[in-house]
């Protein structure tokens, strides 16, 4: 893998904060900056799965108001409820046919839900909004 070198001006009270970081894991400080902006990138296109790009790509081009409803969209209730209740009939390995593809189906469109929520969260993120684990997103 190539590399570029970059000159980055970090004010110092955060340069300050990753060197302790560095020295409290024993790691570079190179490893530390590394490791803080390969993990707050949103993933890129190429990284998801073939079947949520063009929706993905789509909340790309969303302004910040469309992007906090995407975000804050619960899921539906009944479809909540019938995917926990098999999944609980799932435990008990009592599905039919039938309801283990309706499973199926609710885990895959539940995992895109969560998805298209997580990349709306990530993207706001990178416009300079504050996410937070407090953020009101709940369903």
């Amino acid at each position: 893998m190539m590399s570029q070198t970059v000159t980055l001006h970090i004010p110092e009270p955060m340069f300050n904060r990753l060197r302790q970081m560095a020295r409290m894991i024993d790691q570079p400080l190179e490893a530390v900056i590394y490791q803080s902006v390969q993990g707050n990138m949103p993933p890129l296109v190429e990284d998801i799965p073939n079947e949520w790009r063009d929706d993905l790509m789509d909340m790309e081009q969303l302004d910040d108001e469309d992007l906090w409803k995407a975000a804050k969209e619960p899921l539906s209730e009944h479809q909540w409820v019938r995917h926990r209740k098999l999944l609980a009939k799932n435990e008990e390995d009592a599905l039919t046919n039938k309801e283990r593809r309706e499973l199926e189906e609710l885990r895959a469109a539940t995992d895109r839900f969560v998805f298209r929520r997580s990349y709306a969260l990530a993207l706001l993120k990178w416009r300079g909004h504050t996410v937070s684990p407090a953020t009101d997103v709940a369903s």
